[in-house]
This record gives C-alpha cells, sequence and structure tokens, in this order.
C-alpha cells in the first residue's frame, strides 16, 4: 500500500500532462481526445479527479501520544497564621520594568505571583530609584486588585509618582498587603 500511495501522485502528474498536451494537439483516431473540448474534460477530470483520489487514498497522519500528565507539584503551603501576618512575604514580583512618562513621574509594569493558600490583595509596589551610585528617592503605589492563591496579578503602567532626582535604575519590592 505504501508504493501505491507513494506511486500515485506522481501518476497522476504525468497523466494530468499528457491530458494537457492533447488540448493543444488533439488526436482524431483516439474518440477521448478527438476535439479540444473533449480532451480538455479528458484534463479536467484526471486533474481534479486524481487530485481528490490522492487525498482520500493518502494514509492519516498518526497523532502523537498524548503528553502523561504530571502529578503536580506537592508543595507544602505557608502556615496561614504567617500569611496573616506578612502577606507581602508571600509575593514574588517578575519582570518588573520602570519608565518615566513626559510628567517625570515613574511607571511600573510586571507581574506579583502569589505562593501562598490565602487570596491577598492590594499590594503596595516601593521601589527605590538610582542613578548610579546617588539614590534618586523612593516611590510607592498600591496596585489594586486580589491575588487568588497560586495566581498572579499583571499590572501595567502603575504611577508610582515623581522620584526625588534623576534614576536609570530601580529595585522593587511589595512592602505592604492584606490577606482575606
Amino acid at each position: 500500500m505504501r508504493f501505491v500511495t507513494s506511486a500515485l501522485p506522481i501518476v497522476w502528474l504525468l497523466a494530468s500532462v499528457a491530458a494537457f498536451f492533447f488540448v493543444f494537439r488533439p488526436q482524431a483516431r483516439w474518440a477521448v481526445v478527438a476535439t479540444s473540448g473533449r480532451a480538455l474534460a479528458v484534463f479536467l477530470v484526471v486533474f481534479l479527479g486524481g487530485g481528490a483520489l490522492i487525498a482520500v487514498s493518502r494514509p492519516k497522519a498518526e497523532a502523537p501520544p498524548p503528553r502523561p500528565r504530571l502529578a503536580p507539584a506537592v508543595r507544602a503551603l505557608p502556615d496561614p497564621v504567617q500569611v496573616r501576618a506578612h502577606p507581602e512575604k508571600f509575593l514574588i514580583l517578575d519582570g518588573v520594568q520602570a519608565f518615566r512618562n513626559k510628567a517625570g513621574d515613574v511607571l511600573l509594569t510586571g507581574g506579583a505571583t502569589n505562593v501562598s493558600g490565602l487570596p491577598i490583595s492590594d499590594p503596595r509596589l516601593s521601589c527605590r530609584m538610582t542613578k548610579g551610585r546617588a539614590k534618586a528617592g523612593t516611590v510607592s503605589a498600591v496596585a489594586p486588585g486580589t491575588i487568588p492563591p497560586g495566581g498572579k496579578m499583571i499590572f501595567a503602567a502603575i504611577n508610582l509618582g515623581q522620584a526625588s532626582g534623576a534614576w536609570d535604575s530601580w529595585t522593587c519590592q511589595v512592602s505592604e498587603a492584606r490577606a482575606s
């Protein structure tokens, strides 16, 4: 069967070329291609019918085996008492970028992931701005919203206000939050 499915496209191509040839040079000895109109009809039947036959006879591509489902990582969640006492310690910042807008305010984008078993809301993001080794001040703002357990909050363009000096680097952290 593999040989037939491999050879069929080549035979179809050769038959299509031959039928196309008879459209311009009909053969009066053969009734099927005796006129240009009949030859064109034969070409269309061979070309379209052969294409359909190839499409139908192709073996189905085997689907890849399903990926094995991995058991979720068993991780001990922190004690809820500790989470309620210091919820800011259970938020991890990632991809944090600071930008300066036209007014000179610090705009912060990035994400915060909750690694506790309780929802944490309204994290206060604080960033220490510096230029080289010189301090340019600390700015902060609250990112409104609640982060579910194991969830992530994406924040974009949170206005932290103006730094007291010029800055080119920053260090950010979650300074406070509320556990629900």
